[in-house]
């Protein structure tokens, strides 16, 4: 009930979405992020 109630409050006055950053900016970040894994103990975090 409560997550249905947020929901509808949310949608009474929704905003559209905007991205902040810039492809390349969420691509160089993601790419980090994966190079960051990979040195932690030489496995990612995800078990891949």
């Amino acid at each position: 009930a409560n997550i249905r109630a947020f929901i509808d409050a949310h949608n009474a006055d929704p905003k559209p979405f905007r991205w902040t950053k810039s492809a390349d900016d969420i691509l160089a970040a993601i790419q980090r992020f994966c190079l960051r894994s990979q040195t932690i103990g030489g496995i990612s975090r995800s078990g891949h």
